[in-house]
């Protein structure tokens, strides 16, 4: 694995020198390629997954300190086995510069680790005591090598340096070296551990030590060896420190360094532009930590039976190595660009207007390089002497203040001409190739009658307005013509009422003057309608428009007898219903004089 780590590093070393290289000798080189790390944004966030082998040196405290008069000590240190790591962190980092090549960052990262610790072999003989054997000798003899399961969490805190460099368009190359402040450091263990305690107990007779009870498995199996067992069981039950493959009350637990640490860190990587923002990185990691632990001198693996203390208490220093592959993504973070237009919101002096880098994101609309915020016409091709805004006629006004924006003129007049210099601009001059006067709209009044020559019919003439500017002749007696008046002539009528119109009153007139001069002259009168409302009604009214007709004439002087009203509704219709004329004609009185009656 070392080799393996080793040649990669070598390889990154190598690309990146080539690469550099490449982009200052090779003059055929894009020129992309040499400026696309400045291209990418300062922040972003690193996601990185860790799997490796890991190992751990322990310094361990010396084992015999915490016995009385140890003899005959067969104790292996501690060997860590099949270490592995699992884990991941997440960073935040910033580059700086121009071209962002370097930068640094900073997150959180959690290992869950995993090994064995063995002890190949445990025996210890100590003088010891208890309450039925002030002084005695202790025998303890692990059965089998001792072997502790460790899972340990690791969490720390990177803070890094971080380098970058893209290769082309997709391939570049990342690396991040620094420290790790460890928060915490948890092992969790659990044991197979199995121990027979035996014991040499000195007996006394009047106060003389006589001869020493053996507790051993040798010496019980001399004399009674088909009961080593129950023996040993006896020999307990009288409160004697004894027993044969006692496990630990407990076979796991829980040991945290009482220090932290600061180690180091390595992570060299090949990265991948996935897309704009997202890159993915290949590569390995290496992490060294150095851990100290408060070991006490009065450290026992083990003494009464049934107790048990880890092997990782008995450490005053350890030092851990992982390596391993590390796969990870970058995403980087776009400053906030609200219009799109590729300049962030806090450089942009138009945030919410796609923009020109040129104009720090403000548009220019009209193209004529005056960026629209200081621009007096934004939509129109202007010069910068007026503020942007366009003099088509070249005048010296400018177009929106332009009464004639297409012709040079005066800035008195608003920049229109006054080619007949008469003082009134061409724009409000109705004659503006003749001298003229203001009060007639820049028009010339020749004949001097107060009629401007272009409504003078007589422009050299005087005449009043009422014969158009000419004079007036003495106009010549016309025949005078007598028209009769046709009685049988319709009376109309408005909508829905029966009043006689003062229009038809000369019609009633002369029919009263006929009927005078005849008396046995009778008139009939005939009411009408049109179709609006229904048949009964417009009978009703038909009769109504008759009598009217028929009191009209009665003032006028005719005998009422000599007048007769007849109602016809709706019937015979002298045009059509369907339009509001033809409807108009319908609404009628129609008179008939008979001068036959006797």
């Amino acid at each position: 694995m070392k080799k393996i780590f080793l040649c990669i590093i070598t390889s990154f070393v190598a690309s990146n020198l080539f690469a550099q290289d490449n982009s200052i000798n090779n003059s055929n080189a894009p020129v992309e390629n040499k400026n696309i790390d400045s291209l990418l944004p300062r922040f972003c966030i690193d996601v990185n997954l860790k799997l490796g082998i890991q190992n751990q040196n322990l310094t361990t405290i010396n084992f015999l300190n915490a016995f009385t008069s140890p003899t005959n000590a067969t104790i292996s240190n501690p060997n860590y086995t099949n270490g592995s790591t699992v884990g991941f962190d997440i960073q935040g980092g910033y580059f700086f510069g121009k071209k962002r090549n370097w930068g640094i960052g900073t997150g959180f990262m959690y290992l869950s680790q995993m090994g064995t610790l063995t002890m190949d072999n445990y025996k210890i003989q100590y003088q010891s005591s208890s309450a039925v054997a002030p002084v005695f000798t202790q025998i303890i003899t692990a059965n089998q090598s001792i072997k502790e399961t460790i899972n340990t969490t690791n969490m720390n805190i990177p803070l890094v340096v971080k380098y970058k460099h893209q290769l082309g368009k997709k391939l570049g190359i990342a690396v991040d070296a620094g420290i790790l402040y460890n928060m915490q450091i948890q092992n969790n263990y659990s044991t197979n551990a199995s121990f027979d305690y035996e014991a040499i107990i000195p007996e006394k007779i009047n106060d003389a030590f006589v001869y020493n009870l053996l507790i051993t498995k040798a010496e019980i199996s001399k004399t009674d060896p088909n009961n080593v067992a129950k023996d040993f069981l006896l020999q307990h039950s009288l409160g004697y420190n004894v027993g044969l493959g006692v496990k630990p009350t407990s076979t796991s637990g829980t040991v945290s360094y009482t220090s932290g640490s600061i180690g180091l860190l390595l992570k060299p990587s090949l990265s991948y532009r996935v897309s704009k923002s997202v890159y993915l990185d290949l590569g390995v990691y290496f992490i060294s930590q150095t851990f100290k632990n408060s070991a006490n001198n009065d450290y026992m693996l083990t003494n009464k039976l049934g107790d048990y203390s880890s092997m990782m208490k008995s450490a005053s220093s350890v030092t851990q190595n992982s390596m391993g592959l590390n796969l990870g993504a970058r995403f980087y973070f776009y400053p906030k660009d609200r219009d799109k237009d590729g300049i962030p919101d806090r450089k942009d002096e138009c945030p919410d207007v796609f923009g020109l880098k040129q104009f720090n994101g403000c548009p220019d609309t009209d193209g004529d390089g005056i960026p629209d915020k200081n621009d007096s016409c934004p939509t129109e091709f202007g010069l910068a002497k007026f503020n942007g805004c366009p003099d088509r006629d070249g005048d010296g006004i400018i177009d929106k203040f332009d009464r004639c924006p297409d012709q040079p003129g005066l800035a008195k007049f608003k920049g229109c001409p006054d080619k007949d210099g008469d003082g009134i601009p061409d724009i409000d001059d109705k004659c503006p190739d003749v001298f003229g006067l203001a009060q007639f709209n820049g028009c010339p009044d020749t004949d001097g009658d107060g009629i401007p020559d272009t409504e003078d019919s007589c422009p050299n003439v005087k005449g009043p307005l009422s014969n158009h500017g000419c004079p007036i002749e003495a106009p010549k007696p016309k025949p005078q013509v007598i028209e009769k008046i046709d009685i049988s002539s319709p009376i109309l009528f408005d909508v829905n009422k029966t009043t006689v119109q003062e229009v038809s009153k000369p019609i009633l007139q002369e029919a009263a003057a006929e009927i005078k001069e005849n008396k046995n002259a009778v008139i009939e009168v005939h009411g009408y309608t049109d179709t609006t409302g229904t048949k009964a009604y417009n009978q009703a009214l038909s009769v109504r428009r008759a009598q009217a007709v028929k009191n009209e004439l009665t003032k006028m002087g005719v005998n009422p007898k000599k007048v007769k009203t007849i109602g016809h509704g709706y019937k015979d219709p002298v045009a059509p219903n369907s339009t509001p004329e033809g409807r108009l004609q319908n609404r009628r009185g129609v008179m008939k004089l008979n001068h036959n009656k006797k």
